[in-house]
């Protein structure tokens, strides 16, 4: 297998823009390294064998770079565009590659990772998982849903997706009928807006009905939101109820939900699985290989990593060795960045370096930070929304804000990246908690 592939740096000045899609394998994004090819894996299930098939691709048509996104699929990096047509070949042959690029795009479902290994779930999910994505895929007309329009169908248990936010949820919960599935939209377990129950069996059904009345209520709107929560704000979750053709059960009085879940803690694997992270979800596809020789199967995670799912003996330092990230108590955990000028076209500053840097020297606060975002545009691709720190690059300096999404009017502006790691490291707890 290649080594990676480094990019020069530059100071590229292009600002930040919307592009209106997500990577796929039939829709490669250009980017500053090349193009971005998105593999789309259901139910988060990666056996093996495929896991080092993938990574074989990865080293020969790209850069030998991997990103695990945040919606739980590979991103191989840096494939020059002649190298486009062998590499979609080579994962068609795995079958990973949809019919076209529409029924590719749509299919936006995250699992919980702990699917069918979890003996404290509701249900396992998987069935319902590929399910969805088969109808997703087959439903010309939910291939008109705007990019990004995601799904989430979590089983609970110890390793839920509470904290992941979505347009659709499915988050299943026992009840007087059963097993069954709290259907909310537009947010994490905590926000969302209920609707009310669905059983397992209708699930598939719901969701189409879910994604029709988007359609057809955003398009009544002036301003067509694209995603659920904008149409829930512009509309009511209740006109959007009284849209589907079916109706859900009641919700259970006085039901309550679990705070969000952050990464997993290691020290309650065991035999059944192992998580492992890697610094901003970023990895090499040798050492997605060599992963793969620790475990029966990977499971992708939305927190940016993997379970090694029946883990061979003396995995936990192997995987340590490969730089994965066991213990949840590490600062890297805490701060998220994008690609920056390494891997963007629109990046000015090295988000990576920086956030390393700043996980080095301001571990005390990040012991108490939820999340400290390193944003290399005021796109904030590696998290749109609200963190507690935010550093905005622009023009190769940075812009520093408090409880703000990127691109937020700043508490400190202009800072070189030194003085940017400098000035979060200075931050007190009581500041950052309060956001003041």
């Amino acid at each position: 297998m290649t080594s990676p592939r480094t990019t020069p740096r530059s100071a590229p000045r292009s600002a930040p823009r919307r592009r209106g899609s997500c990577p796929g394998v039939l829709a490669p994004m250009a980017v500053g390294d090349g193009f971005l090819v998105r593999v789309r894996v259901p139910a988060g299930v990666l056996p093996a064998d495929k896991a080092r098939a993938i990574a074989e691709l990865g080293g020969r048509y790209g850069s030998g770079l991997i990103d695990l996104s945040q919606r739980a699929n590979l991103q191989l990096r840096g494939v020059a565009e002649t190298d486009l047509p062998a590499l979609t070949e080579g994962l068609r042959m795995l079958g990973y590659v949809s019919a076209d690029a529409a029924s590719e795009g749509v299919r936006n479902v995250m699992a919980s990772p702990a699917a069918g290994l979890d003996g404290t779930e509701v249900l396992d999910v998987r069935p319902y998982v590929l399910a969805l994505d088969d109808r997703l895929a087959a439903d010309r007309d939910l291939h008109r849903l705007p990019a990004k329009f995601g799904w989430l169908v979590c089983g609970g248990g110890r390793l839920p997706l509470a904290g992941s936010r979505t347009d659709v949820r499915f988050d299943a919960v026992a009840t007087e009928f059963g097993p069954c599935f709290r259907v909310a939209l537009g947010g994490t377990l905590t926000d969302a807006v209920p609707l009310g129950l669905c059983r397992p069996a209708d699930l598939v059904e719901v969701a189409a009905a879910l994604g029709r009345a988007f359609l057809a209520l955003r398009a009544e709107l002036p301003e067509p939101p694209r995603r659920m929560a904008g149409l829930v704000a512009a509309v009511g979750a209740e006109k959007i109820a009284a849209a589907l053709p079916m109706r859900l059960l009641p919700l259970p009085a006085g039901e309550g939900v679990a705070g969000p879940a952050a990464f997993p803690d290691p020290g309650a694997a065991d035999d059944r699985w192992l998580p492992a992270a890697f610094p901003f979800g970023r990895l090499t596809c040798a050492t997605l290989a060599a992963l793969a020789e620790l475990a029966e199967e990977l499971r992708l995670t939305p927190w940016r990593g993997v379970l090694l799912v029946r883990p061979r003996a003396g995995a936990a330092e192997a995987a340590r060795r490969l730089g994965a990230i066991l213990d949840p108590a590490d600062p890297r955990l805490k701060v998220t960045a994008c690609s920056g000028i390494t891997g963007c076209d629109v990046g000015t500053t090295d988000t990576h370096a920086d956030g390393v840097a700043i996980a080095e020297r301001a571990g005390l606060l990040l012991a108490a930070a939820r999340m400290v975002h390193v944003s290399g545009c005021a796109k904030g691709c590696a998290h749109p929304g609200v963190a507690d720190v935010t550093l905005t690059a622009r023009e190769g300096v940075y812009d520093l804000a408090l409880a703000a999404a990127p691109g937020a009017p700043p508490r400190l502006a202009g800072l070189s990246p030194a003085d940017a790691v400098a000035a979060v490291a200075d931050l007190t707890i009581e500041e950052v908690l309060s956001g003041a």
